[in-house]
């Protein structure tokens, strides 16, 4: 039992026996009060067989009446719940609401303290009836009933019950000036959790993190924001756990490279995987690094991209991480690199789209002006329906670049053979008429 509820139980013990409080009511007599004043100095010490001793040889009084039994079941309860014997106090109890000269002081505190003993022992619907019964005869109900009923009704699923005595219990500490406890408004975010209110959720997480910002919380909250499809805001609140290097596992760095991912935000993606590699809390595995490579590919950051991509090639043997360096390499005008990489990534295999491949192999080869290499590309990719047409203008197009330059080569070579004519039958005039001379 909690501490500070034996000591609650104490100072009500203590309150009925203290002072003569008895004898001066004429109820019990001298007797009978020093046999009860033994049991509470006993109980007091701790000896709580020897003081339950005492009890039961008044018990078996006959000089016992109702208001002395009343109250000797009261002290029978208290040192029983000391003990923890949770089923005989509550027994004791109830002996004590069914003497008629029972006082309404020891009814109410019996009730109290029954309905904290079912929930202690988890008998719910108990616990509810007689905290239930007490609140409706006491005329300033305390926060902490209404705590318990929440609690117990919450365990019994009935939610809307849980969250009216919550916000009871909150108002009544708000208007006696004391601040929101953090555990109330925790049981609040279960219980409108288990409404499946998720916009309720979140803003008591907001309140919460207002109140401790805790990463716990952050969590939570990012979790409630996935479930409202807030993905901007939970992706704030995750970079927000990161940027205080709160994020450490795994598990959250990776999640939180796919958010940034999730918001075309590729750069941001890379760094915090590639940070999180070097640091040693990201596996270097297969996933990790197709994620990485993904990432500084649709960046674009060239000198980042290059070693991720041809690192995750090497790892993964795919031929789609050579693909898409080849495209890095191609948006970078580095043409033979290009080139380069996508006839490994045709070698290696594995591509979804091998066609598409085979066009940019050919365009780089193209732009490297190996025209020969670019049409033999083009060719290939004509084979595939979804390339064909594309195919077939690049490969005119090459064809007809081919046939421009190589005019403009015959044109060059005829112009030489003019210029070496027109020289030659210069130079013989030239030397006629120094003959003629």
């Amino acid at each position: 039992m909690p501490t500070t509820w034996m000591i609650r139980l104490a100072g009500a013990c203590a309150l009925l026996f203290g002072a003569g409080a008895m004898a001066q009511q004429g109820g019990i007599d001298a007797r009978t009060f020093d046999q009860l004043t033994r049991a509470q100095e006993l109980a007091e010490a701790n000896q709580y067989d020897q003081a339950i001793a005492v009890l039961d040889e008044l018990k078996g009084s006959d000089r016992l009446n109702s208001y002395a039994k009343a109250q000797l079941w009261n002290f029978y309860a208290f040192i029983y719940a000391n003990q923890e014997k949770y089923d005989e106090a509550i027994k004791a109890y109830r002996n004590v609401l069914r003497e008629p000269d029972s006082t309404d002081g020891l009814k109410q505190q019996a009730k109290y303290t029954m309905a904290q003993l079912y929930f202690q022992t988890e008998q719910y619907d108990q616990c509810i009836r007689f905290m239930e019964s007490w609140l409706s005869d006491v005329a300033q109900p305390t926060p902490t009933a209404h705590i318990m009923l929440a609690q117990a009704y919450y365990q019994n699923d009935a939610h809307d019950k849980a969250l009216e005595n919550l916000d009871i219990a909150l108002r009544l500490d708000r208007e006696a000036g004391k601040p929101v406890q953090e555990s109330w408004l925790r049981l609040k975010a279960a219980i409108y959790f288990g409404k499946k209110d998720y916009a309720n959720t979140a803003k008591v997480f907001e309140q919460l993190i207002t109140i401790s910002p805790q990463v716990g919380y952050m969590k939570q909250l990012a979790g409630m924001y996935s479930e409202l499809g807030r993905d901007a805001e939970r992706l704030a609140v995750f970079d927000a756990i990161h940027q205080h290097g709160a994020l450490t596992t795994e598990n959250d760095l990776v999640n939180l490279a796919y958010m940034w991912l999730g918001q075309q935000v590729p750069y941001r993606a890379g760094r915090i995987l590639e940070e999180g590699i070097k640091a040693g809390r990201v596996e270097e595995s297969q996933k990790n690094l197709e994620t990485l490579a993904n990432a500084w590919a649709q960046a674009p950051e060239r000198d980042t991209a290059v070693p991720a991509l041809t690192r995750a090639a090497e790892v993964t043997g795919d031929g789609i991480f050579m693909a898409r360096l080849a495209g890095v390499h191609f948006n970078a005008g580095e043409y033979q690199e290009a080139a380069a990489a996508a006839a490994k990534a045709d070698q290696m295999g594995g591509l979804k789209n091998s066609a598409g491949n085979l066009m940019l192999l050919g365009m780089a080869h193209f732009n490297a002006k190996s025209y020969e290499n670019a049409l033999q590309a083009f060719r290939r990719a004509k084979q595939d329906r979804g390339t064909f047409k594309a195919a077939a203008k690049w490969e005119q197009y090459t064809l007809d670049e081919v046939r421009r330059l190589r005019a403009i080569e015959e044109a060059q070579r005829e112009l030489e053979r003019r210029t070496r004519e027109a020289l030659e039958a210069e130079e013989n005039n030239v030397e006629a008429l120094g003959t003629g001379a």
